[in-house]
């Protein structure tokens, strides 16, 4: 009897284990019907909905009536003299989102080859620097596998944004036939997926301490409250160092500031005074 609720409970702990892990859609664009409207995301959260891929730096109209790998695809062309500033360019909102993973697929045309050589970006907020997305070098073909990207986990500051931008951008004015990307040169876009994994929208902790964080997104400064005494706050890294450490003085409220810290995603890690340890995620822009 003992083993076999042992059993139960490792089965129960590894279900609730992986549902805290599932990755939710938080937006894709998949071109399902060959109209304009397709430049819309056809799927994720509500807030993405109205979000349209487009292309940057001065390439033609994108045709969405064009095969793509299952349906249609996006289809633009005009990348002549395209490297380092032509690219398919997406805004999306990934506030209470984190592991964050990046699907698509590009294909190069045959008859009119157009680029071969692409990375995705991106940059928090419009005014923010593009920033390569490790692991996302692509190479196009005249095919739908070549020019792959599979659940690549985008960086951790990408997390918790209510403004962030993606875009495959050209990197040379080679073409995928050995030459250079004419003006004819064609690349398609398909089945652009982001996913992530939702976080806690409201107050966490640990052994029933309360607190809450306000503002997150942290921007220079934030306040912590507390439903029981608190005796030490630490601000600590994803890499688990410690950036910050403030005893307090006040035994409920306390003010962090943050002007001399990466963006990015940090843990608050709070000691109350009864000796319990309650802990809350924060980003900081």
């Amino acid at each position: 009897m003992k083993r076999t609720v042992t059993k139960l409970f490792l089965i129960m702990a590894m279900a609730i284990s992986w549902t805290g892990n599932a990755q939710t859609l938080v937006a894709k664009w998949t071109v399902p019907t060959g109209t304009p409207a397709d430049s819309l995301a056809d799927g994720g959260i509500q807030a993405n909905l109205s979000k349209a891929v487009r292309t940057d730096g001065g390439t033609s109209a994108i045709d969405f009536s064009k095969n793509g790998l299952t349906t249609k695809a996006a289809q633009a062309t005009g990348w002549d003299n395209g490297a380092m500033t032509k690219s398919w360019i997406i805004e999306i909102t990934t506030l209470n989102y984190d592991n964050l993973k990046i699907s698509s697929k590009q294909q190069s045309g045959g008859n009119n080859p157009g680029p071969q050589d692409y990375i995705i970006q991106y940059r928090i907020a419009a005014g923010g620097v593009w920033t390569d997305v490790p692991n996302t070098v692509i190479l196009t073909a005249n095919n739908w596998t070549s020019g792959v990207i599979d659940s690549v986990p985008l960086p951790g500051t990408c997390a918790n944004q209510p403004s962030l931008w993606l875009r495959w951008l050209m990197t040379s004015n080679n073409n995928t036939a050995g030459g250079t990307v004419a003006s004819t040169g064609i690349d398609k876009i398909d089945d652009i997926y982001i996913t992530g994994h939702q976080g806690s929208t409201g107050i966490s902790g640990e052994n029933n301490a309360v607190f809450t964080v306000f503002p997150n997104p942290v921007r220079g400064e934030f306040r912590i409250s507390s439903n029981e005494a608190m005796e030490e706050i630490s601000v600590i890294s994803q890499q688990g160092v410690c950036v910050k450490n403030q005893i307090i003085s006040d035994d409920q409220q306390c003010l962090i500031n943050t002007a001399n810290l990466a963006t990015g995603i940090y843990l608050v890690k709070i000691r109350l005074k009864t000796s319990k340890i309650a802990t809350q995620k924060i980003v900081i822009n």
